[in-house]
């Protein structure tokens, strides 16, 4: 008898078994980073994009303090209606940023495929969300936020194929509002610590709309 076959045979079967089953989480890890490139380079696309409309801000809030001084109600309105449409863009750009720096801390959490369940679907709509509030003011941000969405459907396919534990749709929608709600909280506070209130007489009587519900700076 063989006995040196049938170990060789063994151990490269043992081999390959372990192999298959690392497989799948390389996979993911590969695509959760190539992701997370992604996502870092839109964030650095939004800092400068909110770099930029600060700027602007300054800009347009001293014209609205000029103005007033020179008693020039007409164009300290213009210019006030302009800083208003300034802070909205903010606004939008702020909690996009805060969105995705919660999702690359949750992307950096999944191990392997029963973490991936539990973690992109909501992760997957806040990106929905976050895409189509930058549409009109970042479009640049688009491409990179539609390759970060495939990557995550692929590992989701991946999930299903091998059986993963699916996560009620409802519970995601809940977790990925919670992340929204928050990143705009975040983006309000630091508006409101970093940006000098515009003149009362001159703010826009309608409030700002939202996505996820209404707060007004």
């Amino acid at each position: 008898m063989d006995f040196s076959g049938m170990w060789n045979s063994k151990r490269g079967g043992f081999a390959d078994k372990i192999k298959d089953s690392l497989a799948p989480k390389r996979d993911i890890k590969m695509k959760l980073e190539n992701a997370t490139r992604i996502l870092d380079r839109q964030n650095k696309k939004l800092d400068i994009a909110i770099r930029s409309l600060k700027e602007k801000d300054r800009r347009y809030f001293a014209r609205v303090v000029e103005a007033i001084k020179n008693h020039d109600r007409t164009r300290a309105t213009i210019y006030a209606n302009e800083l208003v449409e300034i802070r909205k863009a903010l606004k939008v750009l702020n909690s996009a940023k805060y969105a995705i720096e919660s999702v690359m801390v949750r992307l950096a959490t999944v191990e392997d495929l029963g973490d991936a369940v539990a973690e992109i679907l909501p992760i997957m709509q806040v990106l929905k969300n976050v895409r189509g509030n930058l549409s009109l003011i970042l479009p640049t941000a688009e491409d990179g936020l539609n390759q970060v969405s495939n990557l995550l459907q692929d590992i989701m396919w991946d999930a299903t194929t091998t059986g993963a534990d699916t996560i009620d749709i409802t519970v995601a929608n809940e977790e990925a509002l919670k992340i929204l709600q928050e990143a705009e909280k975040k983006a309000k506070e630091e508006m409101e610590k970093e940006l000098p209130g515009i003149p009362a007489e001159f703010e826009e009587e309608k409030a700002e709309s939202s996505v996820f519900g209404e707060f007004k700076f």
